[in-house]
């Protein structure tokens, strides 16, 4: 059996599971399995492999944009196995339906989708550091058993009996941050929240961000430059190695806490009352 795992991965977190994942499915016997950064996902992925495996961070309750137009363009899936996981904050609104729902309108046989909290990396202070130290050993240890029993399914011709139960995550919810997912898209968000801005004098034109960037928004002459087609995800100013990049946050802050603060995110999200 062949396995492709896909992931979009910036601090780690998301890579962690997958990793985890991967060298699980890879101790069953006749099981190949491929780790697949996105930066070098090609469509081909999507065809060369009987289980296809597909993992992204949440970003504002939702897939990030990159993933979810890419997945958009994928051809025909039809009869293709394939499974979802993600990481989060404590808010995780429609992020693996987004994954899932785009291959399975082309024909994929969604198997599965796993997910568990990541430390939050966004530099905003008021949600900076949610869930800290996670994923940790007890989340990759159920992202391991996930993955071995999804490849003993498989080996034993069990998924139709299991299924369901793995799919519980995929079905549709109207709760708050799942139609935050379904409102917080690009031209909302650029709105809400500011540019990242770079520091004169700052950058040494190493081109870290430009290679970082998931919408190839940055080019670096003597200072960087920004794009319109900036996604808001801060990797430039979270990575950069001189610190080159800042943002005033202004009334954006007290926005987004009004939303994702930690009392809506117990009681919508999925933080729960001992973490």
């Amino acid at each position: 059996m062949k396995v492709n795992i896909i992931v979009f991965s910036q601090t780690g977190n998301t890579k962690k599971v997958a990793e985890v994942m991967a060298k699980e499915m890879q101790q069953h016997e006749n099981v190949d399995v491929s780790l697949i950064p996105f930066k070098e996902l090609s469509m081909d992925d999507f065809q060369n492999a009987d289980l296809i495996g597909v993992g992204s961070p949440c970003f504002e309750s939702q897939a990030p944009t990159p993933v979810r137009q890419f997945l958009a363009k994928i051809s025909s899936m039809k009869g293709r196995d394939v499974f979802v996981f993600s990481t989060s904050g404590g808010a995780p609104g429609r992020v693996l339906r987004d994954l899932a729902k785009p291959l399975e309108k082309k024909g994929a046989n969604v198997l599965g989708a796993f997910i568990c909290k990541g430390t939050n990396a966004h530099p905003l202070p008021c949600i900076n550091g949610q869930s800290p130290g996670r994923p940790n050993q007890s989340d990759l240890e159920k992202a391991k058993s996930f993955a071995g029993s999804l490849i003993e399914d498989i080996h034993n011709g069990a998924l139709i009996t299991t299924k369901e139960a793995r799919n519980d995550l995929l079905k549709p919810s109207l709760n708050l941050y799942s139609v935050a997912g379904l409102l917080l898209k690009e031209p909302l968000l650029r709105l809400l929240l500011p540019k990242p801005k770079a520091q004169a004098g700052r950058c040494n034109q190493c081109q870290w961000c430009v290679h970082e960037c998931p919408t190839q928004s940055i080019t670096v002459r003597s200072e960087p430059e920004i794009k319109s087609t900036c996604i808001r995800c801060y990797r430039c100013m979270n990575g950069c190695p001189q610190q080159a990049y800042s943002v005033k946050w202004g009334i954006s802050n007290f926005v987004v806490w009004s939303l994702y603060n930690e009392t809506f995110a117990r009681t919508f999200g999925n933080l729960k009352d001992n973490e």
